[in-house]
């Protein structure tokens, strides 16, 4: 604790304060030269300029939303859409099958007419020769002339 009647030094107290009065002075300087004139127009027309900035971010952000909710709702159309075809190539798939079984059916069917061709031209050229040899027998027609 400090008694009144000791001796205070006040050089050091008078430095002290001429120090922090120069601080002052100094911050009020930068002060006066940042605010100085013209400056308040200055930054009212930054402020209009990042107002007007604001402005046309805000409707490309607006044009843009419009635009994602369109893409949105094309590409829900085109998800119905392949879902439709997916299920179409299913069915052709599906046909497709079915159509290859009747061409193997198709194919059997043509192999036993081929069979049945090859045993009538058999039986033609045995009847033919048949045919012939009862046509040989039998006496000449007479002649009607």
């Amino acid at each position: 604790m400090r008694v009144l009647s000791e001796p205070v030094s006040t050089l050091f107290c008078m430095i002290k304060l001429e120090n922090r009065v120069r601080q002052l002075e100094v911050s009020v300087g930068r002060l006066e030269t940042w605010a100085g004139p013209g400056q308040a127009e200055a930054l009212a027309q930054g402020q209009r300029y990042m107002r007007a900035d604001l402005a046309r971010i805000r409707t490309t952000q607006d044009r843009h939303t419009r635009m994602i909710a369109d893409l949105t709702s094309d590409v829900a159309g085109l998800k119905t859409d392949v879902a439709e075809l997916k299920t179409d190539v299913a069915e052709l798939k599906t046909d497709v099958a079915e159509l290859k079984t009747d061409v193997a059916e198709l194919k059997t069917d043509v192999a036993e007419i081929r069979a049945d061709m090859a045993g009538l031209r058999s039986d033609m050229t045995s009847m033919k020769g048949t045919l012939h040899d009862i046509l040989s027998r039998l006496p000449a027609a007479p002649d009607p002339g």
